[in-house]
């Protein structure tokens, strides 16, 4: 990892790793003391309300399903008047609105997985569509095999994902489970039939930093033992036409879908992935 003032980076080997490997673990990436700050900030929202129950699904399929998730999640970004409210979570000094905070860290993590996604793909992520959040899972939480971008959805603009830890000093993965569970099989949402399966695990240590491509990587959180927190993000590319189109044709053609899908595409560039697929 490189440090530049006192923003956390990744290196263009963990960059490169991403780009070969479609996912790379990064420990240590936050230090110990923003973690703690971070893990704080998360029990004052709650304790303020600003957690919900999550959801599961895409678009209109959105709904409740605790066979698939149990977890608690609050939606993050600048300048949200619901969170900068809340005094006991700092306002707008938290740690993560003021200088060099989470925000200004996240934003430089944007910036470099932007030059990949140029190099990748020819088209540069766009910043004011990231989707942030903090998930929280209590004891006995967790969240069955998926994807995070899903064609036909507005999800499908979801490059990388992103997984930032915040679990206490001394997390056991024998005492308190909630491993990530990475599945590298080839399959989606389940195992192909007749393949053997194939995983690798990362235990959610605080300040360990996972990216991973969102299109290409189905993956889970195992059974928590214990309480486990985390911050959950997608870094997206631009709407174009062509998604529109898709959205529209997905959704059995004709102008009024088409007309949908179009308020569904400024919807996004105003609120975010995230407050429409319910990730």
């Amino acid at each position: 990892m490189v440090a530049t003032a006192a923003i956390p980076q990744i290196s263009p080997a963990d960059v490169q790793t991403l780009s070969s490997q479609g996912y790379v673990v990064v420990p240590n990436f936050l230090p110990r003391q923003m973690v703690d700050e971070l893990r704080q900030d998360i029990r004052a929202l709650r304790s303020s309300s600003a957690f919900k129950q999550a959801k599961i699904g895409q678009d209109s399929t959105n709904e409740l399903n605790t066979n698939i998730r149990i977890a608690e999640t609050c939606f993050l970004g600048r300048n949200r008047p619901e969170l900068t409210s809340i005094a006991s979570a700092g306002g707008s000094n938290s740690v993560r609105d003021r200088a060099n905070g989470l925000y200004d860290i996240l934003d430089g993590l944007c910036d470099s997985l932007s030059e990949l996604s140029q190099r990748d793909t020819q088209t540069r992520l766009d910043k004011s569509l990231s989707e942030l959040l903090y998930a929280y899972y209590p004891t006995g939480g967790y969240y069955r095999r998926h994807r995070d971008a899903i064609p036909n959805s507005a999800s499908v603009l979801r490059r990388y994902s992103l997984l930032l830890y915040l679990n206490e000093e001394g997390w056991s993965a024998e005492k308190d489970a909630g491993q990530l569970r990475i599945h590298l099989d080839g399959g989606g949402d389940e195992c192909p039939p007749g393949v053997a399966p194939n995983f690798v695990d990362v235990d959610p240590l605080g300040g360990t930093l996972v990216l991973f491509k969102s299109e290409m990587v189905p993956h889970e959180v195992l059974n928590t033992n214990s309480e486990r927190f985390a911050l959950v993000g997608w870094y997206n590319r631009p709407v174009g036409a062509g998604d529109i189109g898709n959205l529209g044709e997905a959704g059995g053609g004709g102008d009024i879908v088409r007309v949908g899908m179009m308020v569904v595409a400024m919807a996004l560039v105003t609120f975010g992935v995230a407050n429409i697929v319910g990730q």
